[in-house]
């Protein structure tokens, strides 16, 4: 079992990272070549770890901290034996530096040339292409980045597609967002008909244990025997973070790919090979995600198996297989999520909308599956260390120009523990918030009120910058709340709009149901979810309804979930009827401006449960408290400065911790303070100047003179 213990740049790994710095100066004083294009090499093809030849690889094997491919011609240049390269960083930098120097003489000093040579057959253009896209663009990361050289010239012939005989698949791949065509070896898979023959109900998901050149090179060689129907790359623009990209297919969907290691698992399904190593954080980033999800979500479009769990499975579940992968780093919650569609940016976006992006090197990025907000209970988590490697953006699509009350969503799990700014974008400006995540648990946290133009121009950025290296960072929702007047009454939210999305298989009726028709979801199997979401324009009161065609085959109680802030309410309603009535039934009353509702098919009877439109009315009449975090303004805790000493007033035991930060957040006194009640005094014995005392939930601003 692997223990995500470290979640950004620890001490350790930034003294590694610096070792490899080192390695790479020496190494251009030795052979002449560019530090900065080994870093760039050395990042594509094994992002600074070491690779070595595993007997699960579906992909040509690969040797140290270069992921040199024709290891005999590097021992052979450099004298490194092979178990060197791979066991000793600096042998494995030196072996790969001599091995490009000696291509670049072959090539009369082409780079172009040279790096097609270092390159696996069959992936040489592509390799010379994305190693010179990635040293013009730059590379942003820890200790080892490299500047951009737009000077780099990427020669025209690397970004043009040769003719590699399309054989019996349609000219070009068969899904329309998929860049690259490159036939398999004929001996690496079985010619068919399908789905005449065998229908094609499941998506297989791989890691080749490679890289993406060194799964395509595997697949066209005829000794491999094993082959998929798509490999994808992991790769980002490093500029800017937006995805680069592609997907190669190899097989055509007609035909069996060898891939799964059971023929009957073969012959129902689509092979999907991902570049990286299960046992490797960062290989698996948005764009490998996003682009796997398509090539699915286009399967099950074309050939009509259901998006879920049950048909889309890893190499690991099929029966019988030997393989791990896609390994624990792969975040099913988030790749299902995809493949279904991911809802719309809106004044709520959490880190499953289409507004969130996270950004930095993919191997200090983690995903925590059971303590992120709402009803997926998912959030992505770094760690924080000296400079800034990771951030995240939000982006939400407002309705209104106006004033937004912004709020952040912390989780309930204690190690989420760091001081971290918050970047306000709006329309006035920019404005950074210092939030102690360890003070709040499962709660929303306000970042203060601000003018945003309607639309998608104001975002909030968090950065994994803290106080404290090695601090847990959490990456969950982010939340707008109209602050302004008018722009509030009911609203309905209807299946099929913006605002909903279906979890699992749910079937469209054209039965009568609010604006014509409803969806409907099997009681039993596998799990099933409906989920309407929008924002109410302004915090209030609602009575809450769902509109429901009654029938003799519905369920007698139906489970509806309404969220409320952090909190939810379930409503079991019935759904039975022997005659088939219509209209809206009450489920409870919320004080929210959120528009948060699931139903699930969890049902103890019936058939069927019935989705479709769902009614937020507003009654002012409801006593419902100002704003969503009452913590700061209940009174159980003072904080206050005198004669050099913070005084925390303490009404009931608690465990306490007292912060202290200078203005630019950098932490410069913690005391733990045990379980404590009462008046609790602790000298502040510091330089003069001016500092945030942080206790109890509270923040004091001090002046030491």
């Amino acid at each position: 079992m692997l223990l995500f213990l470290l979640s950004g740049p620890s001490r350790v790994e930034v003294e590694r990272l610096e070792r490899l710095h080192t390695y790479f100066l020496e190494a251009e004083r030795r052979t002449g070549i560019d530090a900065r294009l080994l870093k760039v090499i050395s990042y594509r093809l094994t992002r600074f770890h070491r690779a070595r030849p595993r007997p699960d690889a579906e992909a040509l094997p690969q040797y140290g901290v270069m992921g040199i491919f024709k290891v005999a011609e590097a021992e052979k240049v450099s004298g490194i034996p092979r178990e060197d390269m791979v066991g000793n960083d600096r042998a494995g930098i030196l072996a790969g530096a001599l091995l490009l120097k000696s291509y670049l003489e072959r090539c009369g000093g082409d780079l172009a040339c040279a790096l097609q040579m270092y390159a696996p057959p069959g992936a040489e253009k592509m390799f010379a292409r994305d190693v010179l896209l990635l040293y013009k663009t730059g590379l942003k990361f820890p200790i080892l980045g490299v500047p951009p050289h737009p000077e780099v010239e990427v020669p025209k012939y690397l970004m043009e597609e040769s003719d590699v005989g399309l054989q019996s698949c349609p000219p070009g791949p068969e899904f329309p967002l998929v860049e690259r065509w490159a036939a398999a070896d004929p001996s690496n898979y079985t010619s068919a008909n399908r789905p005449s023959d065998y229908s094609i109900d499941y998506v297989i998901i791989h890691t080749t244990q490679g890289t993406y050149y060194g799964a395509i090179s595997w697949f066209q060689n005829s000794s491999a025997n094993v082959s998929a129907h798509y490999v994808v790359n992991s790769e980002y623009n490093p500029s800017d973070g937006a995805p680069l990209g592609e997907a190669t297919q190899m097989v055509c969907h007609k035909d069996i790919a060898w891939h799964a290691g059971n023929w009957t698992y073969n012959t129902h399904s689509i092979g999907i090979e991902h570049e990286g190593y299960i046992d490797e954080n960062g290989w698996y980033t948005d764009t490998l995600y996003r682009k796997s999800a398509y090539i699915t979500r286009m399967a099950s479009n074309t050939f009509g198996f259901p998006k879920d769990r049950t048909n889309i499975i890893g190499h690991v579940e099929v029966p019988g297989s030997s393989h791990t992968d896609p390994g624990p780093y792969w975040d099913w919650a988030y790749y299902i999520t995809l493949v279904r569609g991911l809802p719309s940016a809106d004044t709520l976006v959490d880190e499953l909308s289409t507004g969130f992006r996270k950004y930095g090197p993919s191997q200090y990025w983690y995903y925590d599956s059971a303590d992120g907000y709402g009803p997926y209970g998912h959030l992505w988590r770094t760690g924080s260390w000296g400079g800034v490697a990771n951030w995240a953006k939000w982006t939400p699509n407002l309705p209104y120009t106006g004033p937004y009350e912004v709020f952040a969503y912390i989780p309930a799990d204690t190690a989420y523990d760091a001081y971290v700014p918050y970047v306000i974008h709006h329309s006035d400006g920019t404005d950074t918030v210092w939030i102690d995540q360890g003070n709040y648990s499962s709660e929303w946290v306000s970042l203060g009120t601000y003018n945003f133009d309607a639309g998608s121009s104001g975002y909030v950025i968090l950065l994994d910058s803290s106080t404290t290296s090695g601090d847990r960072i959490a990456f969950d929702a982010i939340r707008w709340s109209w602050r302004g007047s008018a722009l509030c009454g009911d609203k309905i939210i209807d299946d099929g709009d913006a605002g909903w999305s279906g979890f699992g298989t749910w079937t469209l009726s054209s039965y009568s149901g609010f604006n014509g028709d409803y969806r409907y979801a099997d009681v039993g199997g596998s799990p099933d979810s409906s989920v309407w979401t929008a924002a109410l324009g302004c915090y209030s009161g609602y009575r809450v309804y769902a509109w429901v065609r009654r029938g003799s085959n519905r369920s007698t109680s139906v489970h509806y979930r309404i969220y409320e802030g952090g909190a939810w309410k379930d409503s079991y309603i019935s759904q039975y009827s022997s005659s088939s009535d219509t209209g809206w039934i009450f489920l409870d009353t919320v004080c929210t401006d959120t528009f948060a509702v699931v139903m699930y098919d969890d049902a103890p009877d019936g058939s069927v449960v019935i989705a479709d439109a769902i009614l937020y009315q507003r009654d002012t009449t409801l006593n419902c408290p100002v704003g969503y975090d009452e913590r700061e303004e209940r009174g159980e805790a003072s904080l206050s400065y005198e004669d050099g000493v913070v005084v925390v007033k303490v009404p009931s035991p608690t465990p306490l911790t007292l912060k202290v930060y200078d203005p630019s957040g950098r932490l410069v006194m913690r005391r733990e303070l045990g379980v404590s009640v009462g008046w609790v005094r602790v000298p502040l014995k510091l330089p003069a100047g001016v500092y945030f005392v942080r206790s109890a939930g509270k923040t004091l601003k001090v002046i030491v003179r």
